[in-house]
């Protein structure tokens, strides 16, 4: 189990969700807590939470899509803490629609926060790390990385591409004493969702009922807390998404499951088996 206390440790999309309740998590451990996000208000806000029961961590707004702000928050960060020791890369935003009906630009910006964000990052500090002998990155990838479900086709992609990026680097970072953990969350309960409203009376349904059948960001925060401790290689985070793996095993999206979702997504099964070849 590996000791957290002085550990010096950056949570990306620091202010809301499962960032925010793993801040307080790493603050109870003793760690120096570096916290960043887009959302300045909500940045400032868990700052002033976070120094009434600890030490003020350090925060920085920062769009992770772009490179070079990445690059100035990594370089004032070396400065001032001479490195860093945990990178979580949390931050990321949500998408729901067909892919013939996603423009480019959105998949750019999809890439840009949930893909380039993560890479941005990690090679932003990884020279650093192996520098100091050691670090531990943890990249937040999804559960839709197994089921892949119908509109949610750019997202599920480059989650999965995420995913697949964390666990090999997993296996180059070892002669570095770098680990690497990949996450997988199922549904979360957060202000993720909240602008996806879905195209169909199953997928807007499907939100309207997020509460009911997601995941607290707390106990998804405790989870990974957890695994970091522990320098899992993968925390699969729900038994839900063990089972989407076997799905996967068993074909894409297929039989009985694919029924079952399809039907739920609102959209008559028969014809969507056909038309994307599921039977």
């Amino acid at each position: 189990m590996a000791k957290l206390e002085g550990k010096r440790v950056l949570i990306t999309g620091g202010a809301n969700g499962i960032g925010r309740e793993m801040a307080d998590l790493f603050q109870e451990a003793g760690c120096k807590l570096i916290l960043s996000d887009i959302d300045e208000k909500n940045l400032e806000a868990a700052a002033k939470e976070l120094a009434a029961k600890g030490p003020r961590p350090l925060i920085y707004k920062v769009d992770i899509g772009k490179q070079k702000a990445v690059e100035e928050m990594t370089a004032d960060i070396v400065e001032k803490l001479g490195g860093l020791d945990i990178l979580i890369n949390n931050a990321g935003i949500g998408h729901n629609g067909e892919m013939l009906e996603t423009p480019i630009a959105t998949w750019k910006k999809l890439m840009d926060v949930n893909f380039w964000g993560a890479l941005y990052h990690t090679y932003a500090f990884l020279p650093h790390m192996i520098r100091q002998g050691g670090g531990h990155i943890v990249n937040v990838s999804s559960g839709q990385a197994f089921f892949r479900l119908p509109t949610w086709g750019p997202y599920a992609t480059i989650k999965l591409a995420l995913g697949a990026f964390s666990e090999l680097l997993r296996f180059e970072m070892r002669k570095f004493n770098i680990k690497v953990t990949t996450v997988y969350p199922f549904m979360i309960h957060t202000g993720f969702y909240k602008d996806i409203e879905g195209d169909t009376l199953g997928a807007k349904l499907s939100m309207k009922l997020l509460p009911l059948y997601s995941m607290k960001p707390k106990t998804v925060a405790k989870i990974v807390f957890k695994a970091v401790k522990k320098q899992k290689a993968v925390e699969m985070v729900s038994v839900i998404n063990n089972m989407g793996v076997v799905m996967r095993s068993i074909g894409p999206v297929s039989g009985i499951a694919s029924r079952m979702v399809l039907t739920f997504l609102g959209k008559d099964c028969e014809t969507l088996l056909d038309e994307n070849g599921l039977r």
